[in-house]
């Protein structure tokens, strides 16, 4: 049998890309060889028809098992027609990804995730109000310097991805500061399906850049990420002032100029 998992890397700690038709890499474990393989996304940079693409590429490697984000109308009604069975998972790394399924954590399912069109790397805030999760899920990003929510957006080391289901915690990640271009970090984290970011402080442009991809922001955050994140849990998280807007010590001056290069 062959299980197929989108991917964002070619390494077993990569995590599983929640874009089927999109994700850059498959990520193929075959249970009879006991052996992994790793193919690149022939429709990954597709202007359309992507998931039509990636499915029809599924059936030449003869799939039997698709684990995955996120599948749209056309993807799911080819993939059903093959009799690939396909799972929604979290953004887990792709060996968990298979134990999870190996220990019968989740059950396929038949219907797609998403509407046509989702995944495209730049989306407005309308598109992803079309496409986003259901309102009991979400997903949710903080800057964070070791155990504390970090004072600098765009300067932080890593951010903590959080997803939240009926209001708790269900998968819990950190990924490192992939680093700075303009107007990026909104795409990167847009693209990871984050609908929320927290942090100590945050350029106004940056700000604005996030609310295009119809992500909001919480700034003027301090403490530790735990404590943070019940806060949000519970509906206590109060927005403070953000240590960008201080004006201290040429702070503002500082964070114009990283939000015009970096967030």
């Amino acid at each position: 049998m062959k299980i197929i998992i989108s991917s964002s890397g070619k390494e077993l700690k990569s995590l599983l890309d929640p874009r089927f038709g999109r994700c850059p890499f498959y990520a193929i474990y075959d249970t009879e060889d006991i052996k992994w393989n790793f193919l690149t996304n022939p429709g990954a940079l597709e202007g359309s028809g992507a998931g039509i693409k990636a499915s029809q590429f599924l059936i030449e490697q003869q799939a039997d098992v698709l684990l995955t984000g996120d599948v749209g109308p056309n993807a799911s009604r080819i993939l059903n027609s093959a009799g690939i069975k396909v799972y929604s998972l979290s953004e887990v790394p792709i060996e968990e990804a298979l134990s999870l399924y190996q220990e019968g954590q989740y059950s396929p399912i038949v219907e797609p995730t998403v509407s046509s069109h989702s995944g495209m790397f730049s989306r407005g805030a309308e598109q992803k109000k079309q496409t986003e999760t259901p309102v009991s899920r979400e997903k949710i990003a903080l800057a964070t310097d070791g155990l504390e929510v970090a004072q600098h957006f765009g300067r932080c080391p890593a951010y903590t991805l959080v997803e939240i289901n009926n209001h708790k915690v269900e998968v819990k990640s950190e990924i490192p500061n992939p680093g700075h271009e303009p107007g990026f970090l909104p795409r990167f984290l847009g693209e990871k399906r984050v609908s929320c970011v927290i942090a100590g402080g945050m350029g106004p442009k940056a700000q604005d850049l996030f609310a295009e991809q119809g992500i909001s922001t919480i700034t003027g955050i301090t403490g530790f990420v735990e404590d943070v994140i019940e806060s949000y849990l519970s509906g206590n998280l109060s927005e403070g002032e953000s240590f960008c807007e201080h004006g201290q010590d040429g702070h503002v001056h500082e964070c114009e100029e990283r939000t015009e290069g970096n967030d």
